[in-house]
């Protein structure tokens, strides 16, 4: 029975392998039928004619990228400057709080918020009845004085006589020697008392001018023209000395705080007399009359005050207003001129596409033109390109999806004003 069963192990293992092997190289007749075929199918696919080809009145196959439909502007030259924007902040030229010099009670106000004043105009009244009487006690006192001088030079000129007299009778013998020294001593005493009278009466005048500052203080004028942005004191309130009676700013001259890049500061000074500077809300634009650099530095963000001075006798700018000035970084320069959206930025550079015309009617080709650009201003883009001539027409939408020698479809831009899209039509065959 072992040897039996050894036996029919062996052959059913056999006919395991057979089967196997017969299924391989069935796999591999049909991978070489399918091989075939696909090798005939092809060559069958690429021998037939295209359907159509030599009919009457049928067209050739088209070849190559369909045409793309876009609109174009002309290419311009200007000479222009490049410029570079610089922001700022409108200053007062001068700000005051303008405070009362004398304690006072507040008689009355001659002005009020917005109001316009000249140097000189009066602002506020104080009460003036306590200085004028302390005005008429030291006038009082001056009066004495002045009769003191008098009266001590009197006394001072009778001394110095008297001493003359004693001192030529002292000479003759004809006086003791005591009363020429008495009398020598009087003319001495007689001069001082003469000079303390005269000090005295120099600082009663001094006291009388000091009054009279005093109750010319009581009335609080403009210490230059401007206009009372804040009034701070109403009638009847009590002033101190010092105390800030209106808020007054400069008027005619304002001045324009900008910040200017490190790299463009010394650019300042030669562009003076082509800067304008506009206010960001109003838009007014005014010529700067001066430049002052300010020698100091923004280390965190490397810009130089710069102080512009501008004209405002018509009061249209404000202090605290934001402005911006177009500053000249350039010579001035003859560039191409392209409408910005004729520009298309890739990794390869800048560049724009042109409308290249074709002979026999057949549509123009898209022609890639690699151009500098050297800034932008409004809607424009300035380039530099030598294949770019005057008059070129360029692509300025549908250029996204060109590529060279794309075929075109062309719309004038001038066309599409007020205008439904239209295109230029391939001639017919």
């Amino acid at each position: 029975m072992g040897l039996e069963d050894e036996t029919k192990g062996k052959g059913n293992t056999f006919r395991k392998k057979n089967r196997k092997g017969v299924a391989a190289f069935r796999w591999l007749i049909l991978a070489a039928i399918l091989a075939v075929a696909l090798w005939f199918g092809i060559q069958a696919m690429q021998s037939a004619p295209v359907a159509g080809a030599g009919g009457a009145g049928t067209a050739a196959a088209p070849s190559g990228p369909p045409p793309a439909t876009v609109i174009t502007s002309p290419v311009e030259e200007e000479t222009v400057q490049e410029r570079r924007r610089v922001t700022g902040t409108l200053r007062a030229k001068e700000r005051a709080e303008v405070a009362a010099r004398e304690a006072g009670a507040v008689v009355t106000v001659h002005v009020d918020e917005g109001a316009v004043v000249k140097k000189g105009d009066p602002l506020v009244t104080l009460d003036a009845r306590r200085m004028n009487a302390e005005l008429a006690e030291s006038k009082s006192r001056l009066t004495g004085a002045k009769a003191m001088v008098t009266q001590m030079e009197a006394e001072a000129k009778r001394g110095a006589s008297d001493l003359k007299m004693k001192s030529r009778l002292f000479n003759d013998r004809a006086v003791s020697e005591r009363e020429f020294l008495d009398s020598q001593r009087a003319a001495s005493v007689a001069d001082a008392k003469k000079d303390a009278a005269e000090d005295e009466f120099e600082a009663m005048e001094s006291m009388v001018a000091l009054m009279e500052v005093r109750l010319e203080d009581l009335q609080v004028s403009s210490p230059f023209d401007g206009k009372v942005v804040i009034r701070h004191v109403d009638p009847g309130e009590w002033l101190p000395a010092g105390g800030s009676v209106v808020t007054l700013v400069s008027t005619g001259t304002i001045e324009a705080w900008m910040n200017v890049p490190e790299r463009f500061i010394g650019l300042v000074q030669s562009a003076e007399e082509e800067w304008f500077v506009t206010a960001d809300g109003s838009g007014v634009s005014s010529k700067v009359k001066g430049i002052r650099q300010i020698a100091d530095i923004d280390i965190r963000t490397r810009l130089f005050p710069v102080v512009i001075d501008l004209d405002d006798e018509n009061g249209s700018l404000v202090p605290g207003q934001s402005v911006h000035a177009e500053l000249p970084v350039s010579e001035p320069a003859s560039l191409k001129v392209v409408p910005v959206n004729a520009v298309v930025e890739s990794f390869s550079g800048a560049h724009v596409y042109r409308v290249g015309m074709q002979k026999d009617g057949a549509l123009p080709l898209s022609e890639k033109i690699a151009v500098v650009v050297k800034f932008r201003r409004d809607s424009k883009v300035f380039v530099e390109a030598e294949a770019l001539k005057t008059g070129d027409l360029i692509v300025v939408e549908g250029n996204e999806r060109l590529f060279p020698g794309t075929p075109l479809m062309v719309t004038k831009q001038e066309d599409m004003d007020g205008k439904g899209v239209g295109v230029e039509m391939p001639p017919k065959p």
